[in-house]
């Protein structure tokens, strides 16, 4: 009987996000009387942009990083909150 170069079984990929090809974009969300920073990192520049624009048409301080590498991330945009 010949064998078979096939897995007899599945096999599942990696779940975890990889920290040595980490998301391009972060943003930290800091919405007034909260003390919680939410984080959101993406590695699309137009959805960073907008995710921005729409937490501070809703009252949030969010600033936008860009990722340099090594665990270094540079500000390159601050959004201040919209007056109501």
């Amino acid at each position: 009987m010949a064998k078979t170069r096939h897995a007899k079984y599945k096999r599942d990929g990696h779940r975890a996000v990889s920290l040595s090809t980490p998301e391009k974009y972060r943003l930290l969300i800091v919405y007034p009387g909260q003390d919680r920073t939410r984080h959101f990192t993406t590695s699309d520049l137009a959805r960073a942009r907008s995710t921005a624009r729409r937490n501070a048409a809703s009252g949030a301080h969010v600033t936008l990083q860009h990722h340099e590498g090594w665990g270094r991330y540079t500000t390159t945009n601050t959004y201040a909150p919209e007056p109501r």
